[in-house]
């Protein structure tokens, strides 16, 4: 009875686990003609996840007047989610439910927060009455710490007192980086690039893009409002910043490898869901090699943290 209770938490643990992350290994977007792109499904306008509750996704943008409803980035129409009663979230599982959108009467900037698990909603009116176009924004290139993968682009961090302005700091290789607006979308879509060290625009050409010519930890901050950029290297030397913090995992959805914002060895163990332990070593420096993994969700501890990541 113990062992068949025992199995059942675990099983409980990876189903909630399965349900939670399905929405941040895809993502969620709003998709319709209050969006930026209209009723295109592949040019949708991403939400943010929660850093506290991947449960939770955040929007704080402008909205037209018009509908949209929530699809998962990079999929088809179904699932999608619509308002039901008071705040409730409703799910559309195929094409035979009710289609319904939500309503945005007046154009302006909104806050959204959706709870995929709770399935609750709020969609609040923000003080900032400027246009504020985007809730996300991402980089890639040689030089990012995704590399060019548009699919795992590196999410950006947006002020949290200004709506326009987006930063990245950690480590920054050799070579060429831009910005695009929406890791799901092709080449073609419009990205930030570099009009010079201190000005951008948004754009499908010229491709001009930031070199970074000497490798170290950087603090790149963007402003959409004012497409003005600021990349400065940290003369702070990496010995004098490591702590018992370290290491820093960069993308907890991977593929191949798991990178880390640290050059220094350190010790690892990987456990899968059910607690049993499957792979340990000692780490090269930045990343750990996880290609021989089979998809699915793992814990890793290194240097007495633990840490919750995606193998795809």
């Amino acid at each position: 009875m113990k062992r068949i209770l025992s199995f059942s938490i675990v099983t409980l643990l990876f189903v909630c686990l399965i349900i939670n992350y399905l929405p941040a290994q895809q993502r969620l977007q709003l998709v319709g003609d209050a969006t930026r792109y209209g009723w295109s499904k592949d040019h949708g306008s991403p939400v943010t996840l929660d850093t506290g509750n991947s449960s939770v996704f955040h929007y704080n943008a402008w909205l037209n007047n018009g509908s949209f409803k929530l699809l998962l980035s990079n999929a088809d129409w179904v699932p999608s989610w619509g308002p039901g009663n008071g705040n409730v979230l409703v799910r559309r599982s195929t094409y035979e439910d009710p289609d319904i959108s939500f309503s945005i009467s007046t154009a302006g900037n909104y806050s959204i927060v959706v709870d995929t698990t709770l399935m609750t909603y709020s969609i609040t009116p923000m003080v900032e009455t400027n246009p504020i176009p985007f809730n996300t924004l991402f980089m890639v290139g040689g030089a990012s710490p995704n590399g060019w993968d548009i699919g795992m682009a590196y999410e950006l961090t947006r002020n949290t007192t200004n709506p326009f302005e987006f930063s990245y700091d950690g480590m920054m290789q050799v070579g060429e980086f831009k910005f695009p607006i929406n890791r799901y979308f092709d080449w073609t879509q419009e990205m930030f690039m570099r009009v010079s060290d201190t000005e951008m625009f948004l754009g499908t050409s010229p491709d001009s893009k930031w070199t970074i010519s000497e490798a170290g930890n950087y603090h790149i901050v963007l402003n959409v409002s004012t497409l003005s950029i600021s990349i400065q290297k940290n003369t702070t030397t990496l010995n004098t910043m490591v702590n018992e913090s370290f290491p820093e995992l960069i993308s907890n959805i991977v593929s191949d490898r798991l990178i880390f914002n640290t050059h220094d060895r350190f010790n690892y163990q990987i456990y899968n869901i059910s607690g049993a332990k499957i792979a340990e070593g000692d780490a090269p420096g930045d990343y750990i090699d996880i290609s021989t993994l089979k998809g699915g969700i793992y814990l890793l501890k290194a240097k007495n943290r633990i840490f919750k990541f995606i193998k795809k």
